[in-house]
């Protein structure tokens, strides 16, 4: 715990960070997205057992149906997601959740409302800080013809630091959700990893 404090303190806390755009593609590739974002990493709270971090994201998305040529998305948002991590007393582990905690978005419903993460395997070596989060229930994710189905993800997270600075690596696999069983079976959308970096001047 004290190594992973002492490296958002001095490398992380504070940063701003840009993820320069990626193409991805849902429903077998009928669909293709770009996506491109900075996010700040801050406004982080330290005590023994316990740390918070937001996570605050300006993206822009566009989804076109790639047989007619429709735009049936156009995103540019500003939200707050809230990670929450805690010492087990019983077990020594490091374990928390991620909840979205504001949005500039209007839309109804939007995808991320009343939906949270867990997260775990919190390990940190060689200044490196990596962590699995992983969808509890499911979100809303658009589909053809304005419609929506229920998808959850997991997500390997990576902070690191390289020459030009530090990076954040997020690479997600997403699920298909049966809203009544919760069960998951891996889904058509395909997502590369997202790679976010420091610019220095």
């Amino acid at each position: 715990m004290d190594e992973i404090i002492g490296f958002l303190k001095k490398h992380v806390n504070g940063k701003t960070l840009y993820t320069d755009e990626i193409t991805y593609s849902l429903e077998n590739g009928r669909l293709r997205g770009t996506y491109s974002d900075q996010k700040s990493l801050s406004n982080m709270f330290f005590s023994k057992n316990r740390w918070t971090m937001d996570k605050f994201i300006v993206s822009k998305e566009k989804i076109i149906d790639t047989e007619t040529g429709r735009v049936i998305k156009e995103e540019y948002s500003s939200s707050v997601y809230r990670y929450s991590i805690a010492k087990s007393l019983s077990t020594g582990e490091l374990t928390g959740i991620m909840m979205l905690a504001a949005s500039s978005l209007q839309s109804d419903p939007f995808p991320a409302e009343s939906t949270a993460w867990i997260a775990y395997e919190l390990r940190y070596k060689n200044e490196e800080f990596s962590w699995i989060e992983d969808q509890v229930l499911y979100r809303d994710q658009i589909s053809f013809e304005g419609k929506y189905k229920p998808v959850a993800y997991r997500a390997e997270c990576r902070l690191f630091l390289t020459g030009e600075g530090l990076v954040f690596e997020y690479e997600p696999v997403y699920f298909d959700v049966d809203p009544k069983t919760l069960k998951r079976t891996p889904s058509d959308s395909k997502f590369p990893r997202f790679v976010s970096k420091e610019r220095r001047r």
